[in-house]
């Protein structure tokens, strides 16, 4: 039956080619970085230093350098069919997966092997091979003509949504992109926006500076052009922004100071925002640091408790990202179908994911 369906919205099959050749820059001492970057991208190196990393201490499952290369370890296969066949195993027959593309472009992260063009024509190419995947096309508005090829992948390649990333160094209500937004309600067409402080960023960009760009205040001025437009805020302000709200002993903050997650609650819970969608994407693998007693997921399900946030969450894992954590994908779901309860999570897992992505 279709309500029991579940919906993945958040999940990544590029390749190592279609990624930033120095990525680790971002993560280590630039030098060091983009010279791991480059040794790393050898897949025969990758395997030995996982598998050194094991011998040293089989116990930092989460340490970040044997997180890395684990990530790494996936964008290594040859094709994104390759990825995707990782998870899709590991969900029920008929899942539906929101597959998005990223395009890095101008992240200053080194050159990419394959163009965000060649990864689009992939990503379009697994689609019709998989009818189970709805797939998004990554945006960034100082490509010159980037309203025509939205066009063209909206409607003619069939792209279901459009990725933004404005970590990379572009605000959401930047002028380039209107004419896209409104290509998105006329195509009804829903967009995806990264928004978390951390994920990918342009090199170079301070860590206030990504606030700046990513915050989730900036969608109100795109509300305010586009009210028809659906914007999903992923991973719901991410897990820094979680843990900064828990750990908060005080409501009354200057506003640059208010963790991310509570002002998209709050947008929400104001009813001004009726297209205005989260996912929980990366932010519920994350462990929370000195094993507290409270969970993020038991954050969520008080969240869920409120009408009209329980209405504009949605599921997601942020495969393959999510490789760099130890709890795996089945692992995950499942937890969340046990301590959410079947009829919380089949809301975020189908029935908001049906209304976000097809209105």
């Amino acid at each position: 039956m279709s309500e029991r369906i579940i919906y993945n919205c958040h999940v990544h099959s590029m390749t190592a080619d279609e990624a930033p050749s120095e990525l680790l820059k971002n993560f280590f001492w630039p030098p060091f970085g983009a010279w791991l970057s480059f040794l790393l991208r050898n897949k025969v190196i990758l395997r030995l230093f996982v598998f050194f990393l094991s011998l040293v201490d089989p116990k930092t499952d989460n340490d970040v350098l044997e997180r890395q290369a684990r990530f790494l370890e996936t964008g290594a296969q040859a094709t994104q069919a390759e990825i995707f066949a990782e998870i899709e195993k590991q969900y029920p027959p008929g899942t539906k997966f929101v597959v998005l593309a990223v395009d890095t472009t101008f992240a200053n992260l080194g050159k990419n092997r394959k163009s965000i063009d060649e990864q689009h024509q992939a990503l379009m190419q697994l689609a019709k091979e998989k009818r189970e995947i709805i797939p998004f096309f990554a945006v960034d508005p100082r490509h010159e003509d980037i309203l025509e090829k939205v066009k063209a992948g909206v409607r003619q390649d069939g792209f279901r949504g459009i990725k933004i990333y404005p970590n990379l160094g572009y605000y959401p209500y930047d002028e380039r992109l209107l004419a896209v937004y409104q290509h998105c309600v006329d195509e009804n067409v829903p967009v995806m926006a990264h928004c978390s402080p951390g994920g990918l960023w342009r090199f170079g960009l301070s860590e206030q500076e990504r606030r700046a760009y990513g915050k989730p205040q900036n969608y109100a001025r795109v509300f305010a052009r586009f009210e028809n437009l659906r914007i999903c805020l992923a991973h719901f302000g991410g897990d820094q922004e979680w843990e900064a709200h828990l750990k908060s002993r005080s409501d009354d903050l200057p506003e640059e100071q208010v963790p991310w997650c509570k002002t998209i609650a709050e947008m929400m819970r104001s009813g001004d925002y009726p297209n205005l969608y989260a996912d929980i994407s990366y932010t519920l693998f994350m462990p929370r640091p000195h094993q507290e007693q409270v969970e993020y997921c038991d954050y969520l399900k008080v969240l869920l408790e409120d009408r009209k946030i329980r209405e504009h969450v949605l599921f997601g894992s942020d495969f393959y990202m999510s490789k760099r954590e130890k709890i795996s994908e089945k692992e995950l779901s499942i937890m969340l179908r046990s301590r959410l309860g079947e009829k919380l999570f089949f809301q975020i897992a189908n029935t908001n994911p049906r209304k976000y992505l097809y209105g």
